[in-house]
């Protein structure tokens, strides 16, 4: 389970400082990501990726649970109706219920999933809205994931840029 660490940092020198330290101290580049106003030129900072900016995992998850519920109800609307009511597809008449449950979940859940993860691509992080104002006005915002054990470590190097 790793951790995920923001600080703000004021400007450009002050997040070079901070990566360097932290650099110092072993952690990986690969987890340490900058996000910062698009016109903002971060020179060697890694940027943060789509997933660090959006909402795609968080979206993705509730389209789990979503999608596991409408295949839910599908597959009991299929069981529950005989054919003569509905115009239901005939392929699930040698199959057994279960199979009918498993294959209507698992099929709302991959398409609700997709879909919430993509409508999530275009929505701004919920968990970094409230650093939102302050990366506007030329603010550069450091996320560190770390492993649990780590983050001490991380919060004591990072103190100094508070």
């Amino acid at each position: 389970m790793k951790l995920k660490l923001k600080f703000m940092l004021p400007d450009i020198k002050t997040a070079n400082n901070a990566f360097d330290k932290l650099l110092l101290a072993r952690v990986k580049d690969s987890q340490i990501h900058f996000l910062s106003n698009p016109d903002m030129n971060l020179g060697k900072l890694p940027v943060a990726s789509a997933i660090e900016t959006t909402n795609i995992i968080h979206e993705g998850e509730r389209g789990i649970l979503i999608g596991a519920g409408l295949g839910l109800l599908a597959g009991l609307y299929v069981l529950k109706f005989p054919p003569w009511v509905t115009k239901s597809p005939l392929w699930y008449t040698d199959s057994h219920w279960s199979i009918v449950l498993a294959v209507t979940i698992l099929g709302g859940v991959v398409f609700v999933m997709l879909g919430s993860a993509m409508l999530g691509v275009n929505l701004f992080n919920t968990d970094l809205k409230h650093y939102k104002n302050k990366i506007d006005n030329g603010g550069i915002l450091m996320i560190v994931s770390v492993p649990f054990y780590e983050a001490g470590k991380i919060r004591n190097i990072m103190k100094p840029y508070r």
